[in-house]
């Protein structure tokens, strides 16, 4: 990028930032809205905000060497990190303006163990013991694969699929410095030992029970799952629901926070934002979007809901 290319790109980005100054300056009284469409319709809007500024974070670079040459790997696996939060978010985002709640939900525990690991790993007091942990934990699938292959090779030759499979994890693993012997003989499973109750103990940021722990439900499709969105009772019998549910900001604000809070931490700690401008825009979208949170809580509340 020459110096008149990166020039508009700045001015782009900052007539967009100053775009969603006004908008917040403009914002309606969430606490005037009267009915989930009104709430919707806002929270939508703040989402789209909350994309560009989740889009902008992970395309920012310390330095302009940075820019140019790209990350080392351990940074690159925090900024790895930062962009699949992007994308998850995107993907929730997607699905609520389209009113699926049921496939928006199954956005939920992918974001909240993102942004958890994304946290852990910036504040982690052994960065590299981490990082390095991060990367063979990663391979534990693989690790079964290749134990299986290897025993199947003792009795017969490997099919041409099967050789292209074991070629493929053995050049994933000298990309990362793994050998099969380390591979095999590893027995931690987790990120530094740690199963992700312990690494969100250790953010100090999210009871696991109302966060990551409800949203297995989604994920793994039990019984309150299956009943709160796939079923319709009437007495004693059920009917296929074949339909979407409307979401209300309890779908969106959560992930909002989420999402908006690990930014700022990210940020943070790459050190991408002296003046705070962009920072302090990231807070003020961050207390609109607890506001929209909190006044539907009290409109249930008075509801009786």
């Amino acid at each position: 990028m020459d110096f008149a290319e990166s020039r508009d790109t700045m001015l782009h980005v900052m007539r967009n930032l100053s775009n969603i100054r006004s908008w917040i300056d403009e914002a309606p009284d969430p606490y005037s809205f009267s009915d989930n469409d009104a709430f919707m319709a806002f929270s939508v809007e703040l989402m789209n905000r909350c994309i560009y500024l989740l889009r902008l974070g992970a395309s920012l670079t310390p330095s302009t060497t940075v820019a140019k040459r790209g990350y080392s790997k351990h940074r690159a696996i925090i900024v790895g990190h930062m962009v699949r939060l992007v994308k998850l978010y995107e993907g929730l985002a997607l699905h609520v303006s389209q009113r699926q709640t049921e496939l928006a939900v199954l956005f939920h525990r992918m974001i909240f163990e993102c942004a958890v690991r994304t946290e852990y790993l910036c504040v982690s007091s052994n960065k590299a013991k981490s990082l390095r942990s991060f990367v063979v934990t990663s391979y534990r699938p693989e690790r079964e694969e290749v134990d299986d292959l290897m025993e199947k090779k003792k009795t017969r030759p490997l099919e041409p699929i099967e050789e292209r499979m074991l070629k493929s994890i053995s050049s994933w693993l000298r990309r990362d410095r793994i050998s099969r012997k380390e591979l095999r003989h590893n027995r931690i499973w987790n990120t530094d030992g740690l199963h992700f109750r312990a690494m969100m103990e250790r953010v100090g940021r999210y009871p696991y029970a109302y966060s990551f722990g409800n949203s297995s439900h989604f994920i793994h499709g039990d019984w309150f799952d299956i009943y709160k969105h796939h079923l319709t009772r009437k007495g004693r019998y059920y009917f296929p629901q074949l339909g979407f549910r409307d979401p209300d900001p309890r779908i969106s604000s959560p992930c909002t926070e989420v999402c908006l809070r690990t930014l700022l931490g990210y940020i943070r700690w790459m050190r991408l934002d002296p003046d705070r401008s962009i920072s302090q825009l990231i807070i003020e979208v961050r207390q609109l979007n607890s506001s929209v949170d909190d006044a539907h809580e009290r409109r249930l509340a008075a509801a009786g809901k």
